[in-house]
């Protein structure tokens, strides 16, 4: 007798047997012949015959975890049933029940039965299998690993930043000043606490507010360093916008400051929007005083108060004023710097103490009331150790948990600079600077002579600086040089002169390229092979670039600001260098170029090392420098020599102060080696790793993506002509060029540094759990430990917890729950035989013979499915049990540890001890619920 045709009902949920990517399907008619189908995922419309339809109707249990169109999601406490339609009763994240209707359920949900799939005879290939398993594994692993967050970023493995990162991005809501000096990333320290708490859940909707000048830097860092995608927010976009807040529409905002404070309107936009972190870059143009502050500073403010995370960037505090820097700090946690007088009187305190920690460090004698101090401190410290009594006075540092501050004293890793200075007689009247400059404004900052600036298009041919540079080429080949100017006229002019009249090919990059061109351009300069040897970059285009594989850069012409000199060496001078930098200066004698020159390398010390004090004494003598230009004194006349002169023993004066000044006892909480270099080794293992190569190669041969090997070691990805979809997450029509190598990726920014949190390797295990996918497999084995017929049957149970990401529940609770590998009679062989070892033909091409094994073993397979869920349930209560263990062994030390702190450190948030409770309290309680869900079965038999 003919089986009976299934009952469609409309609003009836069902899955395409077939074509699983079609999502949830809903019925929209049925009639005695045919069903109408429509998949809201796709868009689509299906007509099946009723009879043959390869439909399998979606019906969730009792612990799945469902979600509705608005995006609630629930877990399923019970399911009725009204008119052959399905009612959801479910609980949130918080324990609230709802009532879900399957018509109104999402269309992206999948529902996996292994047990129906299996003995149904649809089957998956045993790549699949492997790669499901280890997906899950790896999704367990990472949680605990202490360098997510850090691992995927394009960047070297610094020890400071490292540290910095792994420190603050482990608070909840962590409110700090990152207050490096010049060149030791202060924005990779924020993007990495940014990456990792964006990984772990614990921050979605991200502000960053930054200096115009700086939107596209910021913006360019983000994607190409951390792959995170951000908003960019101008006047254009939010005008667009109307009424509407424009700043709800974007989880991730960077926007100009300016931008906030021209505009009430947009102010009152921004505030009106819920943020969960706040970064702030140059934090120390905000301004702010016991009786004032600038409209800047109380909107951030403003911000800061209601926003629980908040990041400040500045510039080293000792060179702004204690008052200012007392502005910040109460910017983080007002209750705590309420008082600027008592501050003062705190920070002089701590001064006396890091004076004591840095005499301890060198090993030098305490004096009398030194001694008397530490004993008041500490009580009989005696028999402590240096290290011990240091640690022991950092604990009482009043910022110490606030503020970061690394310098370059006290951070080894920089090349040698090695400045090259090149007069040259300028021709004729080239190079004659104006009767008188432009008045500085402070918008237009006035600049130095450019001898190209309005000498006529053919000034290439008069400035005595090209064929030097030519001469220079020539010397250094086959070196790549940089060479930086401060307009993208002078750049491309140049570029064309070389070309056309010495065919010699140079790349540019300036700030009218569009980002992909600057990739490329940056990319030709990179590649040691086939690439070209000079990179000619404006100012702006020079800005958060990293060209350490080249040794040598060319000053074309000099700034007036040294902050911007600093930024131009430090393309190349940075920590990592592996050479020393040779700076090129050529200069037009007796013109405004050589008082720069002496300005910067006989006053200020600049070209050679890092002058601390540079902007400072630029703030001074600014005038007088620019009344010497202006007026074209002659270089080497008195009034130059003794500008000089004053701009050397200015700097030597303020370098003295900012030495002594040095808080050692802040620089070490703001850097503990010990702990760092743990994360540099531990980074630089998962680095050398293999799996993930392994892993993604793996899945792409499964998935059907075309490799090519690359140069330099790189892969070529392209979408294949048979792949299981259209598309491969990540993977753009045209290809994409990726590299595993950090070193390959940090010098050849146009590849995807692929790791285990890249948007790529993210999005293919996504994709893989988020199906049935490997969730059904049978397989031939010849084992020698089983007897001809024998079968086993693998299942691997998923542990499941829903719970809001903040929560961080699988630090605790280990995806794989649990892995049995029965045989007919219930036995375990999981600890004795490893998924890896299993080895064989799979049958999935073979389905009768499939069919046929299925078919002979059903009985023997539902006792063995009855085995495992009554092994599943007594591990569940063990799984719970150790996870409540883990997490309250970590929280309760951290916890006791903070409330230590808070005895001896008013810095010690209560807000921050009282989080952790809260975490741990509810932690006990979801972990409690948790549950394990099988997710993939494998039938092995013994051929």
């Amino acid at each position: 007798m003919p089986e009976a045709p299934p009952e469609f009902r409309p609003g009836q949920r069902w899955l395409s047997e077939t074509q699983a990517e079609l999502g949830l399907g809903i019925v929209e008619a049925s009639d005695e012949r045919t069903v109408t189908m429509r998949f809201p995922a796709t868009g689509e419309q299906r007509l099946y015959a009723r009879r043959t339809a390869p439909l399998w109707r979606a019906v969730f249990g009792v612990g799945d975890v469902i979600r509705d169109i608005d995006g609630l999601e629930v877990t399923v406490v019970a399911v009725e049933e009204q008119s052959q339609l399905l009612v959801y009763n479910g609980e949130d994240v918080d324990g609230a029940t709802h009532k879900v209707p399957e018509q109104l359920l999402a269309a992206d949900l999948h529902l996996n039965r292994p047990q129906q799939k299996l003995l149904a005879g649809r089957l998956d290939r045993d790549a699949w299998f492997r790669l499901r398993q280890r997906t899950w594994h790896h999704r367990g692993v990472w949680p605990t690993e202490p360098v997510r967050g850090l691992v995927g970023a394009r960047i070297a493995p610094i020890p400071h930043q490292l540290y910095i990162a792994a420190e603050v991005a482990e608070r909840f809501a962590p409110r700090v000043l990152l207050a490096d000096e010049v060149g030791l990333g202060k924005t990779i320290e924020a993007g990495l606490i940014l990456h990792r708490m964006l990984l772990d859940g614990r921050a979605k909707r991200v502000l960053v507010l930054v200096p115009e000048p700086l939107l596209h830097q910021w913006l360019v860092e983000l994607l190409r360093r951390f792959n995170l995608h951000f908003a960019l927010f101008d006047r254009e976009r939010l005008a667009a916008r109307g009424a509407a807040n424009a700043f709800e529409t974007e989880q991730r905002v960077l926007c100009s400051l300016d931008l906030l404070t021209e505009t009430p309107a947009h102010a009152a936009a921004v505030l009106g929007a819920d943020w969960d972190l706040l970064i702030v870059d140059e934090a120390h143009h905000l301004a702010w005083t016991p009786e004032d502050s600038g409209l800047d500073y109380d909107i951030v403010e403003a911000l800061a108060d209601q926003t629980p995370g908040v990041l400040l960037l500045t510039a080293t505090p000792e060179q702004l004023g204690r008052m200012g820097h007392f502005g910040r700090l109460r910017l983080l946690d007002p209750e705590r710097f309420s008082d600027y007088d008592a501050f003062a009187a705190e920070e002089d305190e701590y001064a006396a103490i890091a004076d004591i920690a840095a005499r301890l460090l060198a090993g030098a004698d305490l004096d009398a009331a030194q001694q008397d101090r530490l004993t008041e401190l500490l009580g009989d410290a005696s028999d402590l150790d240096t290290e011990t009594v240091v640690e022991r006075l950092l604990d009482r540092h009043g910022t110490s948990r606030l503020l970061f501050r690394n310098t370059r004293a006290a951070v080894d890793g920089f090349p040698e600079r090695r400045p090259h200075a090149y007069p040259l007689t300028p021709a004729g009247g080239y190079g004659t600077p104006p009767a008188a400059p432009p008045a500085e404004t402070e918008s237009e900052p006035l600049e130095p002579i450019h001898p190209e600036v309005g000498a006529g298009v053919d000034w290439p041919e008069q400035d005595p600086r090209v064929p030097w540079l030519l001469e220079l080429l020539k010397e250094q080949q086959p070196a790549k040089i940089l060479l930086i100017a401060a307009r993208a006229e002078t750049v491309l002019a140049l570029r064309a002169h070389l070309h056309e009249r010495h065919g010699v090919h140079a790349a540019v990059f300036h700030e009218g390229m569009e980002i992909v061109e600057r990739d490329r351009a940056a990319a030709y300069f990179a590649d040691p092979e086939e690439g070209t040897r000079l990179l000619l970059c404006s100012e702006i285009g020079s800005e958060g670039r990293n060209f350490q594989f080249a040794h040598h850069l060319v000053l074309f012409d000099l700034p007036l600001d040294p902050e911007l000199l600093e930024q131009r060496i430090g393309r190349l001078d940075r920590i990592g260098q592996s050479s020393a930098v040779e700076i090129h200066v050529p200069y037009l004698s007796g013109t405004g170029m050589e008082i720069l020159y002496r300005w910067y390398a006989e006053g200020l010390d600049a070209l050679a090392r890092h002058c601390p004090s540079a902007a400072a004494v630029y703030e001074r003598l600014g005038e007088r420098l620019q009344g010497a230009l202006g007026a074209g004194a002659d270089p080497a006349g008195s009034d130059v020599t003794a500008l000089v002169q004053d701009a050397a023993a200015l700097r030597e004066t303020l370098n003295a102060e900012l030495a002594a000044g040095r808080d050692r006892l802040l620089e070490l909480g703001s850097h503990r080696p010990e702990v760092s270099a743990e994360l540099v080794q531990r980074l630089e293992d998962v680095d050398r790793d293999r799996a993930l190569f392994e892993y993604l190669n793996a899945f792409w041969d499964a998935f059907g993506v075309d490799q090519e090997p690359g140069p330099g070691g790189s892969l070529v990805l392209h979408p294949g002509r048979h792949m299981l979809q259209e598309q491969f997450p990540g993977l753009p029509e045209d290809g994409l060029t990726v590299t595993f190598d950090r070193n390959d990726a940090l010098a050849h920014e146009d590849r995807a540094f692929l790791s285990w949190e890249h948007p790529l390797t993210l999005a293919a295990m996504d994709q893989l759990t988020g199906s049935d996918l490997g969730s059904a497999a049978v397989m031939l084995t010849r084992n020698p430990g089983f007897s001809a017929g024998a079968l086993l049957l693998e299942m691997l149970y998923v542990a499941e917890c829903p719970a809001p990401p903040a929560l961080q529940v699988q630090r605790f609770l280990p995806r794989l729950g649990l892995r049995l590998l029965l045989d007919e009679r219930g036995r375990d062989h999981a600890e004795a035989i490893a998924t890896e070892t299993l080895s064989g033909k799979c049958l999935t091409g073979n389905r009768k013979l499939a069919t046929a094994l299925i078919t002979a073993k059903t009985p023997a397979l539902e006792r063995m499915f009855a085995a495992g869920e009554e092994r599943a349930e007594t591990a569940v209560t063990d799984m719970r049990e150790a996870a409540v263990a883990r997490m309250q062994q970590m929280l309760d030390t951290e916890i006791e540890r903070l409330m230590a702190l808070a005895k001896v450190n008013p810095s010690i948030r209560d807000e921050e001890i009282g989080q952790l409770q809260l975490r741990r309290e509810r932690l006990g309680q979801v972990l409690s619920r948790a549950h394990l869900r099988l997710d993939a079965l494998r039938l092995v038999a013994h051929g």
